[in-house]
């Protein structure tokens, strides 16, 4: 049984359809979780649970539905991303909402989950990331410092869990075709009086596999750690099409 939260949209759904298909039963959150259900395979046995992964009660909501099945294998951490602005335009309150969506609500959801894996004797968990903990780049400065404190608080729990037999990995994609990469290039675009097109090209450029990922693509990788990991913990795997190396 798994815990995905994000599931519906973008990369987190294409993880929801992966796992469906793996015949896992399914606990899907986001902020519309229904529209996940439609696109998972036919006779999957899931359960939408609605809220917002920064909210407290989140996390119990979730842990409770996993109590229903009785168990808990694996479990993703997604969640949406914050504003697209520079660092001096950011202000105190965006700071503290959007630590508590993309650091505080997951290491939460991790700590109310970990009873339900030392029961089943371990599980993976799979966080998504973004390659720009390695690169960070101009304008999202509240994506950059915000994902690089969750992958350092989740690699300390992979150290004081590992004993637990509990796996903790970060998956950080590169440029892949979803809503909030379109977002960058349109907000991009309009800083730089340019096309989107134009930011596009110049990023496939930086590619050096010379295109976009596709969230299936992403999906995979997320799912293997999920469902078949049984010896990598604490690790950041970059999916970016060779974008960002030897750092």
């Amino acid at each position: 049984m798994a815990i995905l939260t994000g599931a519906s949209r973008g990369i987190g759904l294409a993880v929801a359809r992966r796992m469906a298909e793996e015949g896992y039963r399914l606990i899907l959150n986001s902020r519309e979780p229904e529209r996940a259900l439609a696109s998972v395979s036919a006779g999957a046995e899931v359960v939408p649970v609605a809220g917002d992964l920064g909210a407290p009660e989140t996390a119990a909501r979730l842990i409770e539905a996993a109590e229903r099945f009785g168990r808990l294998d694996a479990l993703l951490i997604n969640h949406g991303g914050p504003p697209i602005k520079p660092l001096v335009d950011v202000t105190d309150d965006e700071w503290e909402r959007f630590f508590r969506l993309m650091v505080l609500g997951p290491m939460r959801l991790l700590r109310e989950a970990l009873p339900l894996f030392r029961r089943a004797g371990g599980g993976n968990v799979v966080a998504v990331g973004s390659y720009t903990v390695k690169e960070p780049q101009p304008g999202i400065a509240l994506s950059n410092a915000l994902r690089a404190a969750l992958v350092n608080a989740l690699k300390t729990a992979a150290l004081e869990h590992g004993p637990e037999n509990v796996r903790i990995n970060i998956v950080s994609p590169g440029f892949i075709l979803t809503d909030r990469v379109r977002e960058w290039n349109e907000s991009y675009a309009r800083q730089e009086g340019v096309a989107p097109e134009d930011i596009e090209r110049r990023t496939v450029e930086r590619i050096p596999l010379r295109r976009y990922g596709r969230p299936e693509e992403i999906a995979e990788v997320i799912v293997f750690l999920l469902t078949k990991n049984t010896y990598m913990s604490g690790q950041q795997i970059l999916v970016d099409g060779a974008r960002t190396v030897a750092l």
